[in-house]
């Protein structure tokens, strides 16, 4: 497992190291994000100045007789673990969580401030919102009936919602996206007679996704919502949103009968095991703001056919590609302009090193990017293979520039150390 010191540093500045950098290439174009928000959960607990423990309307569920609780939640060698597991009988609940209306219309025994469950679930909810970015997750969710991990935003009106990423157990090589808001913006008309359907949908992969780790992320700019799965582009809808949103991941338990079923059978698994490595959030450059916003242009109805591979740490380095579209996919043109993207993150630099930084690829090939980084000297220095990405190491402290070039695209950017 990866394991990343994430610095908070100043850019652009005289005499300040370099912040994470991201770049998204394109072949006609090379895109630069800032980092903005993340964690790489290295610490030994959930850090509370960025995220909610628990969801934060309280996050008990009678009719589904489920409940998220904090003491799911655990950090260990810089993965957080969300957990769910069955419940043998009465859970302690805070009574501020508890509908006594609901819970007598839906069964749901009491006794004093314990509830009768059949699951205990987890969830993180951020506390910071956020509009427009590149939102990321690197995630091995667990195989088994009835298991429900989701990386998704939600709305400060409480009604807008994107979903890049819901998942059930028994579907190893499917990912489910979707939007949601009270306009009814996830209705499309379909031909040929104009019929209503949801956009979103299930999208089947060539490779199985659970128990591996995997990142989910997407592109939201105004009037543009981009979804990938390890950097690979699956789909995109032409929509906006009203208001900022948080930043979700919880791991639930789907139930029959109710959204997401089937529920769990006999040789589901408990406690299961929802692993988080990272989640990130990335903000464009105001210089870069008209460059992405070119997938403005992109059409809804065209199906999508094309594949990349993955080259990721830890992960399966053969042929990703979507065996079954969902409905709904941008235009044939845009999707082939996606090449992936290349994350420049500082690590914990050796005893005698004055910097070292990792640099993280999300569907593309290094060998389709060139690297070259100099000194004020003029000595060049060059990326060192490690562990699916690259490392470069800066041995004196001092000033230098980084040239990266993909195709006839180049980005060139200054730093000190």
């Amino acid at each position: 497992m990866r394991k990343l010191l994430i610095l908070f540093l100043f850019a652009g500045q005289l005499n300040a190291q370099l912040e994470p950098r991201m770049f998204q290439l394109k072949t006609d174009e090379i895109v630069s994000w800032n980092y903005h928000f993340g964690d790489d959960f290295e610490g030994a607990n959930v850090d509370e100045a960025k995220w909610h423990k628990r969801y934060p309307w309280g996050g008990l569920l009678a009719d589904q007789k489920q409940y998220a609780s904090p003491e799911m939640l655990s950090q260990q060698e810089g993965v957080l673990h969300m957990k769910v597991n069955a419940n043998p009988g009465f859970y302690p609940v805070e009574d501020w969580m508890i509908n006594h209306e609901e819970a007598k219309k839906h069964g749901l025994e009491i006794q004093g401030n314990s509830v009768k469950l059949d699951y205990i679930t987890s969830c993180i909810w951020s506390k910071q919102s956020f509009r427009y970015g590149y939102f990321e997750i690197r995630a091995k969710v667990p195989s088994g009936q009835g298991l429900w991990p989701a990386f998704w935003l939600y709305g400060q009106n409480s009604k807008d919602e994107i979903d890049f990423m819901e998942m059930k157990g028994e579907r190893p090589n499917e990912v489910h996206i979707d939007v949601h808001c009270p306009d009814s913006c996830e209705k499309v008309f379909t031909k040929p007679f104009g019929l209503p359907k949801n956009w979103g949908g299930w999208v089947k992969m060539n490779q199985q996704l659970t128990d591996e780790y995997v990142t989910y992320s997407g592109v939201w700019l105004p009037n543009s919502l981009t979804y990938y799965v390890n950097g690979v582009p699956v789909s995109h809808y032409a929509g906006d949103f009203d208001t900022p949103m948080n930043v979700i991941a919880n791991m639930a338990v789907a139930r029959d009968g109710f959204a997401f079923n089937p529920g769990p059978n006999a040789e589901t698994k408990f406690p299961a095991d929802y692993q988080v490595d990272y989640i990130r959030v990335w903000k464009l450059t105001s210089d870069n703001e008209y460059k992405a916003s070119k997938f403005l242009g992109a059409k809804k109805t065209t199906p999508l056919k094309y594949a990349w591979n993955l080259w990721n740490e830890g992960e399966n380095t053969s042929e990703l590609e979507i065996k079954k579209k969902v409905r709904y996919v941008f235009n044939k043109k845009h999707a082939e302009k996606e090449l992936g993207f290349l994350s420049l993150v500082p690590i914990q630099p050796a005893k005698d090193q004055a910097g070292t930084y990792q640099l993280l690829y999300n569907g593309v090939h290094p060998e389709d990017i060139k690297i070259t980084v100099q000194d004020a000297f003029r000595n060049f220095f060059y990326p060192t293979p490690l562990n699916g990405g690259f490392i470069l190491n800066f041995p004196k402290k001092g000033d230098y520039q980084m040239v990266i070039e993909s195709g006839k695209n180049k980005t060139i950017f200054n730093f000190t150390i």
